[in-house]
């Protein structure tokens, strides 16, 4: 053998070890064990604690459901961004199954995006009670916003998606991300503590270490504080769940009516080409670009953004949200 093939072997051994390392330091963490924190009336959904708000009254408009990013993060990120809304109808702010304050278990296997899209159904049907709702979905909250209105369309009287990520995130094979997920996510993020706790407070750590890079003007951090804790384990395993078929087919006969406002500064994968791919995919889509904005239009443009939404949920100017990008 020579000395270029001993080398090479090496470095592949070496390398299959540092991925096999990588996936067990990643799998190992399990979600904690944790009640609903600062629930004063959690909402008692399919065997979780969530954290659960409202704002506004209902003045016979569809309430909206806020549904947050991550997976594994908080309501919180909202900040007052919504409040607006309160002054038309019934405003929701929720945590999903181990994520934000809401209840978290033990069990890896509560956490797929399936059981979020059933979750979010029975908050509608039972906490919220209205038969239809306009639904808000921020960075991963999208995918879980376009997956409920693909099996509950009856219920969606419109979406907005503000940073939207791909209905799969863009990870259509499931292989790659099972065996080598951690050994990506590593290379990127080093490794989580093994401990539960541990991991989230690290994970939330590397997040807020990283969002201010994903706004527009990079200096304004405080944006982004106290937008609440991350779940490591939930995220892990809710991210992996998203992997595979991209519906493609399905959402191009979706005729829900959809916004989708993207920041200039955003990431190719929550920004521009995600509203130009998904607005050419639905009939009935509309993309807003704010030019001032990453990833937070609704704390980086509010008044632009509070103008624009309002004008998507009056029907204001509605021919131009029906086959715009085709």
């Amino acid at each position: 053998m020579t000395i270029v093939l001993q080398v090479l072997l090496a470095v592949l051994v070496v390398l299959a070890l540092y991925a096999a390392y990588a996936n067990h330091a990643y799998n190992r963490v399990l979600p904690q064990s944790r009640p609903c924190v600062d629930c004063a009336t959690p909402a008692h959904i399919n065997g979780y604690d969530l954290y659960y708000r409202e704002l506004g009254t209902d003045k016979g408009a569809p309430p909206v459901i806020l549904v947050h990013g991550g997976p594994g993060h908080s309501s919180l990120s909202f900040k007052n961004g919504f409040d607006f809304l309160a002054e038309q109808t019934r405003v929701i702010f929720y945590d999903q199954r181990g994520s934000g304050n809401s209840q978290i278990k033990p069990n890896p296997e509560d956490y797929t995006i399936e059981q979020l899209v059933e979750e979010l159904e029975a908050l509608r049907r039972d906490v919220v009670k209205a038969d239809k709702v306009i639904l808000v979905g921020h960075s991963f909250g999208s995918a879980l916003v376009q997956r409920y209105a693909l099996k509950y369309p009856e219920h969606v009287e419109k979406m907005v998606i503000a940073g939207g990520i791909r209905i799969n995130n863009g990870m259509s094979n499931r292989f790659v991300w099972k065996y080598f997920g951690g050994l990506l996510y590593s290379t990127a993020l080093g490794f989580p503590p093994a401990d539960s706790k541990s991991a989230d407070a690290w994970f939330t750590k590397s997040s807020e270490k990283d969002n201010p890079q994903r706004l527009f003007d990079k200096t304004k951090t405080d944006l982004l504080k106290d937008t609440g804790t991350v779940s490591f384990a939930p995220w892990r395993e809710i991210s992996f769940s998203l992997t595979g078929y991209d519906y493609k087919k399905e959402l191009s006969q979706l005729q829900v009516p959809t916004l989708f406002i993207y920041g200039t500064a955003d990431s190719q994968y929550t920004g521009k080409p995600v509203a130009d791919e998904l607005c050419a995919t639905l009939p009935n889509c509309q993309s807003v670009e704010f030019t001032q904005s990453g990833h937070w239009a609704f704390l980086e443009e509010p008044e632009k953004f509070q103008q624009v939404i309002n004008d998507f949920l009056s029907n204001k100017n509605q021919t131009a949200f029906t086959n715009s990008c085709k």
